[in-house]
């Protein structure tokens, strides 16, 4: 009987690990020809098997590019949960998981889930998968709030900035190479500067202050425009 079900657990591993294989093929095909233009044969192709074999682990393009998305979600669920610690502002939380999120982005699976357009799957798979996304969105969309709250972030629309952060983010799987000259954690840092320096916290530096206090008064108290420049 024990020998039976180490048999029966070795065999469904072997299955497991075969299935991850097939899965990385079909998410490398889509990622490179599109899911529509995509075919079977193609992933079959890819993964140097016949048809008829690969029906053994999925039975249909939606069933594989469904579960590309979702090992991609599964991933980033658990890049969520990595991106909180103590003593962390939620402006430092929000950079953790986003920095952690391009490396996923940045993965067949990642890539697949970020090329795919809801309108690409079933009717059940789709349900499924936009769920998964909006929960991430939601979780990121209060991350912004506190960050208004503990005053690491300014007061700023928490859905449109999530929105721009996960779409520019997403883009990564469109043009990012890791080959190429520029390191994915130079990319993401100038992504996050160009987006956080832009609702940090707003304080004038003691120059302008001084500038501001010293404008030149004129009648009726008002400050005085400045001169004109000549054409």
């Amino acid at each position: 009987m024990a020998a039976r079900r180490m048999a029966n657990g070795e065999a469904s591993s072997r299955y497991e690990q075969r299935r991850l294989e097939v899965l990385r093929a079909a998410a490398r095909t889509f990622n490179r020809l599109g899911f529509h233009v995509a075919t079977l044969d193609d992933v079959a192709a890819e993964l140097g098997v016949t048809k008829p074999a690969l029906y053994y682990y999925a039975k249909s393009k939606d069933e594989l590019i469904f579960a590309c998305g979702k090992r991609a979600l599964d991933a980033l669920a658990v890049v969520l949960d990595k991106s909180g610690g103590p003593n962390l502002t939620a402006r430092q939380r929000l950079c953790r998981f986003f920095a952690l999120y391009a490396e996923v982005i940045c993965e067949d699976f990642g890539r697949c889930l970020a090329l795919t357009e809801p309108g690409d799957l079933s009717p059940d798979s789709r349900t499924k998968t936009v769920a998964g996304r909006r929960a991430l969105n939601h979780a990121i969309r209060e991350m912004i709030r506190d960050g208004v709250k503990d005053g690491s972030l300014r007061a700023c629309d928490e859905r449109a900035l999530s929105m721009a952060l996960f779409d520019s983010f997403n883009g990564l799987a469109r043009w990012f190479d890791s080959d190429g000259a520029q390191a994915l954690a130079e990319v993401v840092e100038q992504y996050l500067a160009i987006f956080l320096q832009g609702v940090s916290p707003v304080q004038a530096s003691p120059a302008a202050q001084l500038n501001g206090a010293k404008a030149a008064p004129r009648r009726g108290g008002r400050p005085a425009r400045a001169a004109r420049a000549k054409p």
